[in-house]
């Protein structure tokens, strides 16, 4: 008789186990998994524990608390990285650094990814990877494009918007030494950059230091 309780009991754990499997499929159409997500996709079936067993089996990848991605999604490259930069903190769009460096317009690899948000200044430390959002107010967060990537997307600012964020946000952009430092491509600032847009952009801030920051950057690449 226990062990026909027993088997019974397996039996019936094993069903479960199979209906649970069919409810809480992982979503195939994201590489990003959020509590939210799931609440919105399971309605009243959602069980909070089917993250905890999803990361015990291995598919999915814990970001921080509340983000999650997906084992099918590895980061392989730069850009990749911003795809977990754009879902690792909401809303926001590469920029600065990152995206400099990602139009050729300056030299050095970043070890950072770079990005500008509506919500407050923050950074995460993810496999050894920093990750930077600098604040700015709604009515300056424009300037960007959704890229298609990998059957996904990712956002990330004009070069034009990338310079503007930069001169905006950096104070260190009003030195000729700290400008001359970051080894601009001259180049690239006078054949990639659509300095009609830049002034367009720069207008819609209307900030008089972020003109004279501009025009530092003209008079000492002689543009």
């Amino acid at each position: 008789m226990e062990n026909l309780e027993s088997a019974t009991i397996s039996f019936f754990q094993l069903l479960l186990k199979k209906r649970n499997d069919l409810i809480y499929s992982l979503p195939k159409d994201r590489v990003f998994i959020t509590p939210s997500l799931l609440r919105l996709r399971f309605g009243e079936n959602y069980d909070p524990n089917i993250i905890t067993r999803w990361q015990k089996a291995g598919r999915i990848i814990k970001i921080r608390n509340g983000l999650y991605r997906t084992v099918d999604f590895d980061i392989r490259s730069e850009v990749d990285r911003f795809t977990v930069s754009n879902n690792l903190y909401e809303p926001s769009y590469v920029s600065l650094h990152s995206a400099l460096h990602y139009y050729g317009l300056i030299p050095e690899h970043v070890y950072e990814t770079t990005a500008i948000s509506t919500r407050k200044t923050k950074s995460f430390e993810i496999d050894d990877r920093r990750y930077s959002f600098r604040h700015v107010k709604t009515d300056l967060f424009f300037g960007y494009e959704v890229v298609p990537w990998r059957e996904h997307s990712y956002c990330i600012a004009r070069p034009e918007k990338a310079l503007i964020d930069l001169a905006y946000l950096e104070s260190d952009f009003s030195d000729p030494a700290w400008i001359e430092g970051m080894r601009f491509d001259h180049f690239g600032l006078k054949e990639d950059i659509d300095w009609t847009q830049m002034f367009l952009y720069a207008h819609q801030i209307n900030s008089e230091t972020l003109f004279k920051r501009i025009a530092l950057l003209l008079e000492i690449h002689d543009l």
